[in-house]
């Protein structure tokens, strides 16, 4: 029996319902996130945020690739699509390169993320639709009504959810682009709102008219919806941080992508007009599975090993191009290469019937290829007018006024401002929209420590450090945490913590302990012991010595301040120190050693403010 010959999948009698079978749709298509989410929450403990970073190349990168997997193994559809498949790679390759070398990242960034987007929610109504053709539903309405539902369900997403509207309203302000009014941005999400409302009814009148009628429907399908939409949501609603709400659908999508991917080259190899390579990946048999999953990961592993070279490295920007270009290619191809010869491919998915070959004519296609240039040609053009710091948290905080990240932003831009009260407030917010966020713990740890609540601050400090480490929090706390430790004289803890800071390149102990003693607003008393402290772990510390018995001669304590002085002037015989050795010794009443100590800064600097000053009130 030759190939040809050889039956193909979904020819029989009683087509299955199923994209292959339940156990493989229920793991790797319905069932994904039962798998994608308690796998990378044990990754995310296991190896780190950074690590889990890199697993978004490796496998979005690597979706891509299964893609170019059959646009260039089937010879029949490479032949059908040659212009496009041997042009489109070409000028995505240098228009990306050219843009990157040009400065113009964000304006790529932005356009791949919608494109992103988009790619994201055609596959969910794809697959929707799929799982309806399986069972011989081809009504207008209901497709109809299935593409207005993954719409809603995406968009609602983006647009009610404040951590993901903060993440796309970010990419836009990234290349210079303002956002609407908070007014504005409200009746925006009351029309999104309807509209999801308003929609789920359709839909769910539309099904049980649909049932009622003994039409064909598909309970897989409504799995479908709620698993794709859900879990989007889910993911950017519930997820602890947006990288992790990233990673959780990105890996979905991917899954998802390479289960279809794997079904439909699978039947395509088993008829004539395929590459020897194709035919070779796609055999039967577990080790073509894993030779097929390993050359995705190994085009995403080239995609990591080009990030790693930094973007200011001409190789590392030059793969950034190309993989971005890559990405590009991925949404392009996946846009028609699904839609094509839809008869083949029905049969390749094992659906029988209610499909016919259409392509879109060519003149039409180019024309849709204004979604991409203009887009693209509006972002270049403002990328060069970048926001500053304090008008992106403002435009941020009209759009997406809960959300974690920017609060926490704006509680660092108010703790740079010596705003520390306003600080307390924007970390608290954050902490309870989301308490795994290490860096507005550390904030809000910062401002309970100006306002005097040590205890507060140390709470917080510490629950920055069970929180996973992001933007460098962890070595700042251990900081923080040693110097409370050390100015309540836990010294062994307090070392603990130091050494901790050191490691992970933390500011020294000593210089928080300088900041603590000259924040004004804090008690006298916790500034104090600030001093204190840093004069235990460095008893040569002049600066300290001085600022200590300031504050002590200050709070009453002139024997204190003299004791502080006199070490000083011990070691340091200069005006300054002796003049305040002479406040302190008029305060205990010695004037006749005051007036000593006066003449003697006078002599060694001959009209000193300080000293002239203090010499007139002692000749009173």
């Amino acid at each position: 029996m030759t190939t040809a010959s050889i039956p193909v999948p979904g020819q029989a009698a009683r087509p299955s319902p199923w994209f292959r079978s339940a156990p493989f749709d229920l793991l790797l298509v319905l069932g994904t996130p039962l798998l994608t989410w308690p796998l990378l929450l044990a990754a995310k403990g296991a190896v780190g945020p950074d690590l889990l970073r890199m697993l978004l190349p490796i496998s979005a990168t690597g979706h891509y690739f299964a893609t170019f997997v059959r646009a260039y193994g089937d010879r029949e559809l490479f032949a059908r699509f040659r212009t496009r498949l041997t042009v489109a790679p070409i000028a995505l390759v240098i228009t990306s390169i050219a843009l990157i070398y040009g400065g113009h990242l964000a304006a790529v960034m932005l356009v791949t993320a919608l494109w992103g987007f988009w790619h994201w929610l055609a596959q969910a109504f794809g697959f929707a639709r799929i799982y309806d053709s399986k069972v011989g539903s081809f009504a207008a309405r209901t497709a109809l009504l299935d593409k207005a539902l993954v719409v809603a369900g995406f968009v609602g997403t983006v647009v009610l959810n404040p951590n993901s509207t903060a993440l796309f309203a970010t990419l836009f302000l990234d290349v210079g682009i303002t956002l609407p009014s908070a007014e504005a941005f409200a009746i925006a999400q009351s029309v999104t709102q309807v509209a999801v409302v308003a929609i789920a009814i359709a839909y769910v009148a539309n099904l049980a008219s649909t049932i009622a009628r003994g039409q064909p429907w598909s309970w897989q399908k409504q799995c479908m919806h709620v698993t794709t939409i859900g879990y989007y949501w889910f993911a950017f609603a519930y997820a602890p941080n947006v990288l992790i709400a990233h990673v959780l659908y990105e890996v979905f999508h991917d899954i998802q992508y390479f289960a279809i991917t794997w079904i439909t080259c699978r039947a395509r190899v088993q008829r004539e007009g395929v590459t020897p390579w194709l035919r070779t990946m796609f055999r039967p048999g577990p080790a073509a599975a894993v030779l097929y999953i390993a050359a995705m990961a190994a085009f995403g592993g080239l995609d990591v090993l080009g990030r790693s070279m930094g973007r200011a490295d001409p190789v590392g920007q030059t793969a950034l191009g190309v993989f971005l270009a890559a990405a590009w290619l991925h949404y392009y191809y996946d846009g028609f290469l699904w839609k094509a010869r839809e008869a083949a491919l029905g049969a390749d998915l094992g659906i029988q019937k209610g499909l016919a070959a259409t392509v879109v004519p060519t003149a039409r296609h180019a024309l849709r290829w204004a979604w991409f240039v203009v887009p693209l040609s509006i972002a270049v053009s403002t990328s060069g007018r970048p926001f500053t710091e304090g008008q992106r948290l403002e435009l941020l905080s009209g759009v997406a006024p809960s959300d974690f990240l920017t609060r926490s932003q704006l509680a660092f831009e108010e703790i740079k401002k010596g705003r520390l009260d306003e600080a307390g407030v924007h970390a608290r917010a954050s902490v309870d929209a989301n308490p795994d966020y290490a860096p507005a713990r550390l904030y809000l740890g910062v401002s309970l420590e100006a306002s005097g609540d040590v205890a507060g601050a140390r709470a917080q400090y510490e629950a920055a450090l069970d929180a996973p480490d992001q933007a460098g929090a962890h070595a700042i706390a251990h900081t923080n945490l040693a110097a409370i430790l050390f100015v309540t004289g836990e010294r062994e803890p307090a070392e603990a913590h130091r050494r901790a800071a050191g490691e992970l390149g933390g500011p020294p102990v000593v210089q928080r302990l300088f900041e603590l003693g000259r924040y004004e607003p804090s008690p006298t008393g916790q500034r104090i012991l600030a001093y204190e402290a840093i004069l235990t772990l460095d008893p040569r510390a002049l600066h300290a010595l001085y600022e200590l018995g300031r504050l002590l001669l200050d709070a009453g304590d002139a024997a204190g301040a003299a004791r502080r002085f006199q070490a000083l002037v011990d070691q340091d015989p200069s005006p300054d120190p002796l003049v305040a050795l002479a406040e302190a010794q008029l305060a205990l009443g010695q004037a006749q050693t005051a007036r000593q100590l006066v003449e003697q800064a006078l002599r060694a600097a001959p009209g000193h403010p300080a000293a002239t000053a203090l010499r007139a009130r002692l000749g009173r």
